[in-house]
């Protein structure tokens, strides 16, 4: 696995990220981008939230599935290969002590196309290794495994 990508320089993302969280009441937030999106959050039920729109561990476990199939998809592309399908599963556990991170990240991978395995190992590994942020982190911070299926 080569650590270089080869993408166009137009692709690269490594300017600074901005966001302003601001408390809205209860135990409500919204997040609001450089952008102008704004992202509501509430705390998990057992934490006194309202459990009717997302808690910080859903939008932390959705952005890394995000960036994930975003990062596969842009990988295969490169090489040629549109997949039909593609669906990302992930079931993590939790350490039982501080601090409160995550022990493992397993992460089921379904690709619908015609593409040789070895093409899709490649793309996973520069994915969860080197493209993909969130998913960086998470190896740095986890036991972060992953496997795949390819659906023909």
């Amino acid at each position: 696995m080569s650590n270089e990508i080869s993408w166009d320089p137009a692709r690269m993302e490594f300017k600074p990220v901005t966001m302003t969280v601001m408390h809205e009441g209860g135990m409500s937030f919204s997040a609001h981008t450089s952008t102008g999106l704004v992202i509501p959050i509430d705390a998990h039920v057992h934490l006194g939230g309202g459990g009717t729109i997302p808690n910080p561990i859903d939008y932390l476990f959705a952005s890394l599935g995000g960036c994930i199939g975003i990062k596969i998809l842009l990988d295969l592309g490169d090489k040629g290969i549109r997949p039909r399908k593609l669906q990302i599963k992930t079931t993590a556990t939790r350490r039982q002590d501080l601090p409160a991170t995550f022990d493992t990240v397993h992460h089921f991978i379904t690709l619908e196309c015609e593409c040789d395995d070895s093409i899709v190992t490649d793309t996973l590994s520069r994915t969860m290794n080197l493209l993909c942020p969130i998913a960086a982190i998470f190896g740095e911070t986890s036991n972060m495994t992953w496997e795949h299926q390819i659906l023909r």
